[in-house]
């Protein structure tokens, strides 16, 4: 019982709640009127960000691909805060859940659902532009 309390409140279940619910509000966030204009291009930096980093990172390297995958993009978050560029930032913050998500598994599915919803309604008629280069970051 110790131990089960103990994984609601910092184990994996707790992560997977925390990334549920971010995954969430920022979805909803970007359903709202204010962030109307940007919407379709974070959803397409998004699935282009996702692609790249799960075919370059993680299905390369299951042991060590989830980690560098998270250093990777927590840099270009980072360049993304300094440059107040606010479409790379929310696409790489959901790309970053996204990536926490598929490493916790099945308890990580509600958020990475979140976010494949909001993909498959604004990137509808999108050219397939997933590879294996990088998102154009300009």
């Amino acid at each position: 019982m110790l131990k089960e309390l103990w994984n609601w409140a910092f184990g994996p279940d707790a992560e997977a709640r925390r990334l549920s619910r971010d995954a969430a509000y920022i979805v909803h966030s970007l359903t709202e009127e204010h962030y109307g204009p940007i919407r379709a291009e974070v959803a397409a930096d998004l699935r282009k960000d996702i692609d790249y980093v799960m075919e370059t990172f993680v299905r390369k390297d299951n042991s060590y691909g989830h980690r560098r995958a998270q250093d990777h993009l927590s840099r270009l978050h980072s360049e993304a805060r300094r440059r107040r560029d606010q479409r790379a930032l929310t696409s790489l913050t959901l790309t970053i859940i996204y990536v926490r998500a598929h490493r916790l598994g099945l308890p990580g599915d509600s958020a990475r659902n979140a976010i494949d919803g909001f993909l498959a309604d604004w990137t509808q008629g999108e050219p397939d532009r997933s590879g294996v280069l990088p998102p154009d970051r300009r």
